[in-house]
C-alpha cells in the first residue's frame, strides 16, 4: 500500500454517506484512513483520519481507500464498509455476544454509484460491500434521495458514494440523469 497524497497534493478523499430505513442519514464519513506502515494495522478511519492528517503518528501513513468515488484499495475498503454499517447500525461487539455466538442479521443494500463504472470497478465495490456483511447489494447510479424512494422496498441501508472533485457530486447531478441499476 502507498501513501496516498491528499488535498493541494492530489486525490481528495470520498464521502461516504449511510442512511438506514426508518432513521435516516446515521453516518458522513471520509474515505480517508491511517495505516501502520509498519504492521499495516488501521489506526483511524474516516474524519478521524482526516483530522490526524496534519500531525499523523510517525509510522502512519495516510491512505485513500475511495478515489475518485472508486474503489482503489479494496481490502481497506471493504473494512471501512464493514466499520461503518456496523457504526450506523448500532451493532455491539461485546466480547461475550461473540462468545455465545449471536448472530448479526445481514442487511440489504443499495450503493448509489458513479454512472460511469466500469464491470471490474462494480464487480469491486460489490464484493467489498458482501465482504462487509451485506446479504444482497444494489448497486444504483441514482442519487441516494432517488433510491431511498425507488429501492424502499427492498432493501434497508443506502450508502451514498459521493466525490466532490471536479464535479460537485460524481453520480447523476442533474435531472435528465438516465437511472439504471446495474
Amino acid at each position: 500500500m502507498t501513501e496516498s497524497t491528499v488535498g493541494k497534493r492530489g486525490f481528495e478523499p470520498s464521502k461516504i454517506t449511510i442512511y438506514v430505513k426508518n432513521r435516516g442519514i446515521v453516518l458522513e464519513e471520509s474515505s480517508m484512513a491511517l495505516v501502520n506502515k509498519d504492521t499495516g494495522l488501521i489506526m483511524a478511519m474516516g474524519n478521524e483520519a482526516e483530522e490526524a492528517m496534519d500531525a499523523p503518528p510517525t509510522p502512519a501513513v495516510a491512505v485513500n481507500a475511495l478515489r475518485r468515488g472508486i474503489v482503489a484499495y479494496f481490502t481497506l475498503s471493504s473494512n471501512m464498509f464493514r466499520f461503518y454499517l456496523h457504526r450506523a447500525l448500532g451493532y455491539d461487539h461485546s466480547f461475550v455476544k461473540r462468545l455465545i455466538g449471536i448472530s448479526i442479521k445481514k442487511p440489504r443494500i443499495a450503493v448509489c454509484v458513479p454512472e460511469e463504472l466500469t464491470e471490474v470497478e462494480a464487480k469491486a465495490f460489490s464484493e467489498a460491500f458482501y465482504q462487509a456483511g451485506a446479504k444482497t447489494v444494489y448497486l444504483s447510479s441514482m442519487p441516494l434521495e432517488t433510491a431511498v424512494t425507488s429501492l424502499g422496498e427492498q432493501c434497508s441501508v443506502f450508502v451514498g458514494i459521493t466525490w466532490s472533485g471536479k464535479e460537485k457530486e460524481r453520480f447523476c447531478i442533474n435531472e435528465n440523469c438516465p437511472h439504471r441499476i446495474f
